[in-house]
C-alpha cells in the first residue's frame, strides 16, 4: 500500500498535544490519580459559588480560579466526552469506600481503647 503523499508530518505541537493526552489517560486510569486531578478541580473553586458579596476583587479572583478549572475540564471533554462524568462518579465510588475504611478503623481503635482499659 503506498504512502499518503498528502499527510503532513506531525509538528511539534500535535506529538505535545498527544502526549498530553496519553498522559491524561493515564492519571485517569488510576485512582490516585483520580483523586489528585478531583483535588485539583476542587482548589480550583470550581464546585463553589464565586459570588462574595461587594468584594469585587475576591469575586474576582474566584471566577479566575474557576476558569482554570474550566480549562483542566475542557481538555478532559476534548479528550473523551466521558472522561469528566466517569471522574465524578469515581470519586463518588472512591469516597464511599474511604467512609467503609474510616468506620473499620473507628471499630479498630474503639477496640483497641476497650482492650487498654
Amino acid at each position: 500500500m503506498a504512502a499518503d503523499l498528502n499527510a503532513q508530518p506531525l509538528s511539534a505541537d500535535d506529538v505535545s498535544r498527544e502526549e498530553l493526552d496519553r498522559a491524561f489517560r493515564e492519571v485517569l486510569a488510576l485512582s490516585s490519580g483520580k483523586r489528585v486531578l478531583f483535588w485539583m478541580l476542587e482548589q480550583c473553586g470550581v464546585y463553589q459559588d464565586a459570588f462574595t458579596g461587594e468584594a469585587m476583587a475576591s469575586t474576582n479572583y474566584s471566577l479566575g480560579r474557576q476558569s482554570v478549572g474550566r480549562v483542566v475540564i475542557g481538555k478532559l471533554d476534548e479528550i473523551d466526552a466521558r472522561n469528566y462524568p466517569q471522574l465524578l462518579l469515581a470519586i463518588a465510588e472512591l469516597r464511599e469506600i474511604d467512609k467503609g475504611h474510616a468506620a473499620v478503623l473507628a471499630r479498630k481503635q474503639l477496640k483497641e481503647d476497650d482492650n487498654e482499659e
